[in-house]
């Protein structure tokens, strides 16, 4: 009974804020959420779109403009095991009205649009606190009720969301220096999210004792947090400075105000981590020398396109339960993912599990590259998994040379040669529905199928000089080039190839002749 009523107080004990914390990119001080993760802001998601006119097609990245603008207010927040979060936004620019006729826009519109007057927020203004607030925390708040301050603040205010679970609140603290009494002070919010089902009343309470009375301005502020964050960046790596770019400022942003994560940069990627060990540290090294290395192997196997996207953004979490968080329920079983939409490779770090880890960079970042090579193109899911699998046990050699050994599915492969031959004709119809459908023993042959096909087209038939295979894979891009979709690119790649006699001469290859493959190096094409 003791147990019970034990484990029922520490349900009912209200969200704490303990601690101190400096967000330098913010100026402020304060306490956090105890017991709770700080969080980076997902990257804003991309939405490709294909605009036609006179003949000609022409693919556009458009973005939701709320979320471009929550990601320039948003400024830290943190999460705890009980799905507790408090938000942290900087009051700068109110949300402007975009005229469009799609729901996305260009990002070069959404920042014009932000120089705007309409997007002008005065400070002294309450109907703009309040549009602000709501747009903010996403709901339409009652009229504010005024805070008592302390020595810290200027200003506090209470907004009713009409919500159990949703608290808000605006502040402004108090100038450390003369010259910013002297400037407009800005207003801060704070966003509570109440997840364990406390009443709203004691988070409140909590929150007006132990947040408010506490918080405070740092000196110079944008000068500090600058500096704050080139303390938390490796020195790049790489022929070249990293060219500036929004998506490569908005990957820095992120983690800005989140004092554990650091940055390492080349001139084509961003890598953003939270490791702590030396362990870690020593594998984003790795990373900065490797990646793109790999990324100049890729670009062999798969000349990018005019129009390829040449940076990319690799986002490493140390804990599992952050990982989780942040990929979200659909992507939790995972430990990588390439996220198309964010823009992201997302890996979650195994330093007792090394090279599990590489071999899951190496496979996600293909997906990466690929996705940035030919913008706009929904590549056919052999092409685009068994090129992955493929490059996972990829080695970097003596003058930066790149080979593609035999990977751990070949043991698979060989065990169930007859069945994975038989499976070739129904993977190089698959889509993405039909290739993850059935249980983890179908989905597992469906992968060494693909990879198996890569393998036996890029180093099996080159090797046995079948050119009629080997120059597969290239005539499947150029009919994607051409503007056939990934069926039909397939189709036409392997027009004229008799698939049963193909499929034989798969088997054959894995049966007997493997051995000239491993010396064949597909892309110096010897």
């Amino acid at each position: 009974m003791a147990a019970l009523l034990v484990a029922a107080g520490a349900a009912l004990a209200a969200p704490a804020f303990r601690g101190a914390q400096n967000l330098p990119g913010l100026g402020l001080r304060l306490r956090p959420l105890a017991g709770g993760t700080a969080e980076p802001l997902p990257q804003p998601k991309a939405y490709t779109y294909t605009f036609r006119r006179n003949g000609h097609e022409e693919q556009r990245v458009l973005h939701d403009p709320h979320e471009l603008w929550y990601a320039t207010q948003h400024g830290a927040q943190w999460r705890d095991a009980h799905g507790n979060m408090l938000v942290i936004g900087h009051v700068k620019r109110r949300l402007p009205r975009i005229e469009s006729e799609l729901p996305h826009i260009p990002h070069e519109a959404f920042e014009a649009a932000m120089e705007t007057g309409e997007a002008r927020l005065d400070p002294d203004n309450n109907e703009h606190l309040a549009c602000w607030v709501a747009a903010f925390g996403g709901f339409p708040p009652s009229p504010p009720e005024n805070l008592r301050t302390g020595n810290n603040l200027a200003q506090a205010r209470y907004y009713p969301t009409g919500r159990r679970d949703t608290l808000a609140y605006l502040f402004r603290v108090r100038p450390r220096s003369l010259a910013a009494q002297a400037a407009s002070v800005p207003w801060f919010c704070a966003i509570v999210r109440i997840g364990d089902n406390t009443p709203p009343a004691k988070v409140r309470q909590a929150f007006e004792t132990q947040f408010l009375p506490t918080v405070a301005a740092l000196p110079s502020a944008s000068q500090s947090g600058e500096r704050e964050l080139r303390s938390r960046t490796l020195p790049t790596r790489g022929a070249g400075a990293p060219r500036s770019s929004p998506a490569r400022e908005a990957a820095r942003k992120s983690i800005a105000n989140l004092k554990d994560w650091w940055v390492a940069e080349t001139p084509e990627y961003v890598i953003l981590s939270d490791i702590r060990s030396s362990t870690g540290r020593a594998l984003i090294r790795e990373l900065q020398e490797t990646l793109p290395v790999l990324r100049a192997a890729y670009a062999q196997l798969v000349p990018p396109d005019r129009d390829a996207e040449e940076f990319g953004v690799v986002r490493i979490f140390e804990d599992p339960e952050a990982y989780r968080s942040y990929v979200g329920p659909a992507h939790a079983w995972s430990s990588g993912i390439w996220d198309p939409q964010r823009r992201e490779l997302v890996i979650q770090a195994q330093e007792r599990a090394r090279d599990v880890t590489m071999e899951i960079i190496r496979h996600e970042g293909f997906h990466q590259y690929l996705h940035q090579a030919m913008p706009g193109v929904e590549h056919a899911v052999w092409f685009n998994e068994g090129h992955a699998c493929f490059v996972e046990s990829a080695r970097i050699g003596g003058g930066r040379r790149v080979t593609f050994p035999e990977n751990q599915r070949v043991d698979e492969l060989l065990k169930h040669l007859p069945e994975v031959a038989a499976r070739i004709p129904v993977i190089l119809r698959a889509d993405i529905a039909a290739f993850y459908a059935g249980d983890d023993r179908v989905r597992s042959l469906n992968y060494t199928t693909a990879w198996g096909l890569v393998y036996f087209l890029r180093k099996g038939a080159p090797s046995r000089r079948m050119r009629d295979y080997e120059q597969i894979p290239d005539a499947y891009l150029k009919h994607l080039a051409d503007g056939k979709d990934a069926a039909a690119a397939t189709a036409a790649a392997f027009a004229g190839i008799d698939m049963e006699r193909f499929q034989q001469d798969f088997a054959e290859f894995w049966r007997r002749h493997r051995g000239a493959a491993r010396q064949y190096d597909p892309l110096r094409g010897r």
